[in-house]
């Protein structure tokens, strides 16, 4: 198995994602025309798509920062017992 790293050096945590998701309101201020949110957020996971630099796939490390694939530095494992 592989595990990721960033040129930095900081380990990599997963992929940069874009999905749609419904920020729940109780209603809008007919003044500022702003909503008046409740608090919670429905995901609607079924639109989550990874996002991508010059059609590669993007990777955030611990610091937050993204990477596309070929920037990553591995490390593998070996996971059978001795």
């Amino acid at each position: 198995m592989n595990t990721f790293f960033s040129p930095n050096g900081d380990r990599i945590l997963g992929t940069s994602e874009k999905l749609l998701a419904t920020a729940l309101i109780s209603g809008v201020d007919p003044e500022t025309v702003a909503p008046i949110y409740e608090g919670g957020t429905e995901v609607h996971w079924d639109t989550q798509t990874t996002l991508q630099r010059h059609g590669k796939a993007l990777f955030i490390c611990e610091s937050g920062n993204e990477w596309t694939f070929d920037q990553l530095v591995p490390q593998s494992f070996d996971l059978t017992p001795d």
